[in-house]
């Protein structure tokens, strides 16, 4: 388990430390509060992430040439 500080996650995440600040203000994201220190498990933030990551509309579509579609001659 490896803590880091608030500027620490937000470089990892790439966003700014007043995001930040507002996500744990609304316990959006996984964090502890240790007294007046804020700390962030380097492993839970990544998978807390990788939750929101999207395909980008990939599935299912043919890599390929288009075949059999109106309007396009080969």
């Amino acid at each position: 388990m490896e803590w880091l500080t608030i500027q620490e996650a937000a470089e990892l995440l790439r966003v700014r430390v007043s995001w930040l600040y507002e996500r744990t203000r609304t316990n959006t994201i996984p964090h502890v509060k240790l007294g007046k220190y804020l700390r962030f498990d380097r492993d839970e933030l990544i998978a807390w992430a990788g939750e929101f990551r999207r395909d980008g509309g990939r599935a299912g579509r043919a890599t390929g040439p288009s075949r059999g579609l109106p309007g396009i001659r080969r």
